[in-house]
């Protein structure tokens, strides 16, 4: 018995078989084309790279499906489930506008208690606001909805993905009529709101066909990546941090706490029970280290041996890393990312760190604003490499665990959600490598960390020159 898992990110697609006592079996993943434009993504590209990555992996013994992938997207479909144009993905600001339109009436209105969010102009309904409808039959928020309407012909979506549209009642976990109205948005364009472990429906026909597998099989709903990260990467206890380097970042724990006063943070409504998710996102974290590399001309293997040879002596040279602006815990999509003290002799080495080492900065601020003092869990692609990791332990002055499958924390979270569906018995995600934070590199830190803050206080005030 297996269960076969599909994580649809920003930039692959991962499909990942685990026995069923979330064990991995095999694991692969296939990309994307490039984009067409910045923020959209066909989604078309999404079933394909399914299709791609499933073939390679053994199916025999697969008994049900489940999902993960991107949240607060707007992903429009037809009554057949063929999308009407692009999905505009969670860091389009197409939005932006719509939301300043209606940002009184939404105060006015008290949304931020009805949401458990404060209104933000990445929501999906203020790109559905831009964009309109167009002839859709569903407007759906996560990359593994529109996967799971393919897959069953069942429109929905789960609580976690339902979080980041800006039409969601956080106490009720069902849309808002109130806040559906004042938008002025089909009701009917909105899929039901199921739990994660929910079973969809069989898997179909056609799509049997495309993945090798048997119709009728079991598809789970599944959650957001954000959620099921957390989840999968073990900081599932009150006050553990899980934080995630992939092409974006964030940093994410479970509350029992179910207020509503504004926070400079998503709260997501938790997938298999009542509580809440705080996730504090950034947009670019493995983004960044990406662009560092290019931009220097490094490769991979060659940008890790020289940020390991950098790491005795980092010098003080800053990277801020808001390729994209910012979205926690300050907005502003103006922002744009910049290298600064730049000493002579600094080099692609030492530059190469300071990258890896903003992006832990900008975790870092994340982290205080959450005030989660328990333990700390990193998962990712950036997870694997051989020096951040340590600069993470060093940027938070705490232990930092790596699991033992970092990049694999969402798929094992979307397990989970299948092994409550099924009735499994699920243990403790793995432990893997323990960094300890260095004393000897505290002072600098602080420094660091200082000069950091005020160089993103001026980047902000020159965006608007």
């Amino acid at each position: 018995m297996s269960i076969l898992v599909l994580d649809c990110g920003s930039s692959a697609l991962k499909a990942t078989v685990f026995a069923d006592d979330g064990t991995v079996v095999a694991t692969t993943d296939a990309g994307y084309p490039e984009q067409s434009a910045p923020h959209r993504r066909a989604p078309e590209d999404w079933w394909r790279a399914a299709v791609e990555a499933v073939g390679r992996l053994p199916l025999e013994g697969v008994t049900a499906l489940s999902l993960t992938g991107m949240m607060e997207n707007l992903i429009a479909v037809d009554a057949v489930g063929q999308p009407v144009r692009e999905a505009a993905l969670y860091s389009d600001p197409i939005g932006t506008e719509a939301f300043e339109a209606v940002a009184a009436r939404l105060e006015a209105a008290d949304a931020t208690a009805i949401l458990g969010n404060a209104p933000r102009p990445l929501m999906t309904a203020f790109k559905l606001l831009a964009l309109g409808p167009k002839g859709a039959e569903w407007v759906l928020p996560g990359s593994k909805d529109f996967l799971a309407l393919r897959l069953t012909g069942v429109a929905a979506t789960d609580p976690s993905c339902a979080s980041t549209t800006g039409l969601m009642d956080i106490g009720t976990r069902d849309w808002s009529e109130e806040l559906v109205e004042l938008l002025d948005v089909d009701r009917g364009l909105l899929p039901p709101i199921l739990a994660a472990e929910t079973v969809l429906g069989g898997l179909t026909a056609e799509a049997a066909t495309a993945l090798g597998l048997r119709a009728g099989l079991p598809v789970i709903n599944g959650c957001g990546d954000a959620a099921a990260t957390t989840i999968g990467s073990g900081a599932e206890q009150p006050n553990a941090v899980s934080i995630y380097l992939g092409t974006s970042g964030w940093v994410a724990g479970v509350t029992a706490v179910t207020e509503r006063t504004p926070r400079p943070y998503y709260r997501l409504s938790h997938p298999l029970h009542g509580g809440l998710i705080e996730v504090a996102p950034i947009f670019s974290a493995g983004a960044a280290a990406q662009w560092a590399r290019d931009t220097l001309g490094l490769t991979l293997p060659e940008a890790e041996r020289l940020a390991g040879e950098a790491a005795a002596a980092p010098g003080g040279a800053l990277f801020l890393p808001y390729l994209n602006g910012e979205r926690t815990p300050f907005v502003d999509l103006e922002l744009r990312a910049g290298f600064a003290s730049v000493a002579a002799s600094d080099s692609a080495a030492t530059l190469y760190y300071s990258a890896l080492e903003g992006v832990a900065f900008a975790i870092a601020a994340n982290v205080r604003a959450m005030g989660a003092a328990g333990p700390v869990y990193l998962v990712g692609g950036g997870a694997q490499s051989a020096v951040w990791p340590q600069i993470m332990a060093d940027v938070l002055g705490r232990e930092v665990t790596v699991p033992q499958h970092p990049v694999l924390a969402a798929s094992l979270g979307a397990y989970r959600a299948a092994a409550k569906a099924l009735g499994l018995t699920v243990g403790a995600a793995a432990r893997g490598k323990v960094y300890l934070p260095r004393a000897d590199r505290a002072e600098r830190i602080a420094r660091q960390q200082q000069r950091f803050e005020r160089a993103t206080v001026m980047l902000r005030e020159l965006a608007r020159i």
